[in-house]
């Protein structure tokens, strides 16, 4: 890999890790400074995740006619801005629910454009064939490490010192990133000239691509099915566990561990499975794995137990680590250029709506038939995942440069 790209790699370690640490550490300065309670808290969650459905698209069609390299660096300034406003305000005894809503607020709209820009600009960093499926496996494997670490080490820290300080070092995190990317010499790739249009029109032919485009579609049904499958389902799973078989929260924490273990080695092993099994191939092998996989979930502490269980969900979370590298692989392979950051902020809206609705549809079916069902409605979905791939050409396609 290049040596532009080892900088690209740092500063996404840095921004993925502030950002899951983040995401524990406002939270608890609610929490211990101003004595949220369980609502507030609740509030501060939607807060962060309402960007991603409210501005995936135009921040897809913006990003477009604009160079992606100086958003990333803007995006990261106002990250460590915002979050470094917190512990500020708290030292000056000045810290209120309103400043720590729109700091959760902006610092989502910010990583919303930071994310999209970071995906769409990947290609023009690497190119593509077997040189993106490397980069992203990558890639990958620093973000399934960071939505794994990031809240132990977030809770560490806090227990060592306290939350705000915590969030200082998180704002200086973005501060780095934002440094490492401003080192990149490659020049970025002119956008060529572009019919400007409303942002309206660019989004609808964004939209339109995805629909249109067979992998595309595929990879926006399958990814929205697992989606879907795995937040109802970690929605249900301290359910069972805890109060109907009486886990601890320690147990609890381990077997929900074994699947961020999974989705780490997905993301570290997806590229040798693409290239050993054919790309296109190796997505569709790895979703029938799944599909039985993934009836066992429902049957722990029953027919199933608890270790066999927490296998399986290592199993269920190894697919996430491996869609990270080689569904992104093909997206950016399969786009032109020009229509990149539209198709990420297309999907990154989907997969979004498909985790609200799996939480939404789990809570409704939990109330009316209990958990169980629910992981079983579940889980019946993530079974379907090979399907789309089925009836798609990736089945057959590859990563190289000519299958595009």
């Amino acid at each position: 890999m290049p040596r532009d790209f080892t900088r690209y790699l740092v500063a996404a370690l840095a921004a993925k890790w502030g950002f899951n640490i983040a995401k524990v550490a406002v939270p608890l300065v609610a929490i211990t400074s101003l004595g949220a309670g369980p609502g507030a808290a609740g509030a501060l969650a939607a807060a962060g995740t309402a960007p991603f459905l409210l501005l995936g698209l135009p921040a897809g069609a913006w990003l477009d006619r604009v160079a992606r390299r100086p958003v990333m660096i803007a995006m990261d300034l106002a990250r460590f801005a915002l979050i470094g406003s917190v512990p500020i305000a708290a030292a000056c005894s000045a810290l209120t629910m309103t400043q720590l809503w729109l700091v959760v607020f902006l610092n989502g709209v910010a990583t919303v454009f930071f994310d999209v820009a970071t995906q769409s600009h990947l290609p023009d960093l690497v190119g593509g064939g077997r040189r993106l499926v490397a980069a992203n496996g990558r890639l990958g494997i620093v973000e399934q490490a960071a939505l794994v670490g990031g809240p132990a080490v977030a809770g560490w820290l806090v227990g060592l010192s306290t939350a705000s300080a915590v969030l200082i070092a998180t704002a200086l995190g973005y501060l780095w990133s934002a440094l490492w990317i401003r080192r990149i010499q490659r020049p970025e790739p002119r956008r060529g000239e572009v019919v400007r249009r409303s942002l309206a029109a660019e989004v609808r032919e964004g939209l339109s691509f995805v629909r249109h485009n067979q992998t595309l579609r595929a990879i926006a049904v399958a990814g929205a099915l697992v989606n879907f499958a795995v937040a109802g389902t970690v929605a249900m799973l301290p359910l069972i566990l805890v109060e109907e078989l009486r886990w601890s929260e320690s147990q609890l924490g381990l077997f929900l561990g074994a699947g961020g273990t999974g989705g780490l080695l997905g993301a570290l092993y997806g590229e040798r499975l693409s290239r050993l099994l054919g790309a296109g191939r190796s997505v569709l092998v790895i979703g029938l794995v799944i599909a039985p996989v993934s009836f066992v979930l429902p049957l722990v502490g029953q027919a199933v137990p608890g270790p066999a269980a927490a296998l399986a969900w290592a199993l269920v979370i190894f697919k996430v680590g491996f869609d990270s590298v080689v569904l992104m692989s093909f997206r950016q392979h399969v786009t032109p250029p020009r229509l990149l950051g539209r198709v990420n902020g297309t999907l990154r809206v989907i997969f979004s709506g498909a985790l609200t609705l799996g939480a939404a549809a789990a809570a409704f079916v939990g109330n009316l038939s209990g958990p169980r069902t629910a992981t079983w409605v579940a889980c019946v979905t993530l079974a379907l995942v090979w399907v789309p791939i089925l009836h798609s050409p990736m089945r057959r396609q590859t990563l190289d440069r000519s299958s595009a």
